[in-house]
């Protein structure tokens, strides 16, 4: 979360960086993130009530959103120019509908979810992030949700942090990356080239991590 936030604010104009992670561990309940601002006594008995253990860190996000378990999950971040016509809205369109292109390609059928009428879609009203869709969610054909983000602006330069279940894909990990990297390049025009992280994007990171993200006054603060 750190490294992302540190990424968002040295990006460099017209550039994008999308970034794949992973979270320490292995197996279930490796780490929970939630919307920034979520209520933390509200994110803490949810992941009880999941079965979490007790010592399964709960990091605030810099973004929006719900309550997100990281327990298998794939995980990712992109970092983009925002252009002042661009709404959220269309934001979140565009980038899963980048996933589906690069889905389909690899035979896996996906569509971007919207509520049967704009009197029943009611933003908000689910606290965790797979507990069902939110307008423009990547969803299978039978509505199961299985992409979902939330985004962060600071002045031209926006992110996104993402994750996408791949039990419904039946695929690896390493599959579904790859569907995602070309879906987004097509979609969003763009050539990637493979970047190491600066050194001292890494050291703003580790400050930030110990100074916010790990530290009660951010992560409680609700």
């Amino acid at each position: 979360m750190a490294l992302d936030e540190c990424v968002l604010d040295s990006a460099e104009p017209d550039t994008c960086y999308l970034r794949f992670f992973q979270w320490a561990g292995s197996g279930h309940g490796d780490a929970v993130t939630f919307g920034v601002s979520m209520a933390y006594d509200e994110v803490e008995a949810a992941a009880q009530a999941r079965g979490f253990p007790a010592n399964a860190p709960l990091v605030r996000r810099a973004t929006g959103g719900g309550v997100v378990y990281h327990d298998g999950d794939l995980t990712f971040s992109f970092v983009f120019p925002w252009s002042r016509l661009s709404s959220p809205g269309l934001i979140y369109k565009n980038l899963h509908l980048a996933a589906h292109i690069g889905l389909k390609t690899r035979g896996f059928d996906t569509r971007l979810w919207a509520p049967p009428s704009a009197v029943e879609e009611i933003p908000g009203v689910n606290t965790e992030c797979f507990s069902g869709p939110e307008p423009k969610d990547l969803v299978l054909e039978d509505g199961s949700k299985v992409l979902g983000g939330a985004l962060r602006r600071r002045g031209e330069t926006g992110l996104y942090q993402g994750s996408m279940r791949p039990e419904p894909f039946q695929a690896t990990i390493g599959n579904l990356r790859d569907a995602l990297f070309e879906g987004i390049g097509l979609q969003w025009k763009i050539i990637f080239e493979p970047r190491e992280i600066p050194g001292e994007a890494l050291a703003a990171a580790e400050r930030l991590r110990h100074t916010k993200y790990a530290a009660d006054r951010w992560n409680k603060r609700r």
